[in-house]
């Protein structure tokens, strides 16, 4: 969300806490879907966008805020945005697909750590 928004003040937040601002939608990539409220509790405005970028630019610009997984604030820091852990909220699936046939060398090293991963807990 913006440093400067009401909700960036917050050390967490829930859905709820987000539903009286515009919500950016990344209709392309994105995860966010307005599943995550009630239907009754719903946001009363959403900002559509195609690309990680646009999104970013217009939580950044102040027309809307945000909800991503964790990895997006490693990847696209941004000085004018503020990352808030999300609480009660679903977790975001992760899928490791590949096609039929010869596959890379570190295919089976990548396979053992997302077992590991996911075993520890830590997905």
């Amino acid at each position: 969300m913006p440093t400067d928004s009401p909700p960036a003040a917050l050390p967490e937040v829930r859905p709820a806490d987000l539903a009286a601002h515009p919500i950016a939608l990344n209709t392309v990539s994105g995860t966010t879907t307005m599943g995550l409220w009630p239907p009754t509790a719903r946001p009363v405005r959403t900002m559509e966008v195609t690309n990680t970028d646009e999104w970013l630019i217009a939580i950044a610009a102040g027309r809307a805020v945000g909800i991503s997984t964790t990895a997006t604030p490693g990847n696209h820091a941004h000085p004018s945005l503020i990352h808030r852990p999300l609480v009660d909220a679903p977790r975001v699936p992760v899928v490791l697909a590949w096609r039929p046939g010869p596959v890379h060398p570190a295919v089976p090293d990548l396979l053992a750590l997302a077992h590991e991963v996911v075993a520890a807990g830590r997905a």
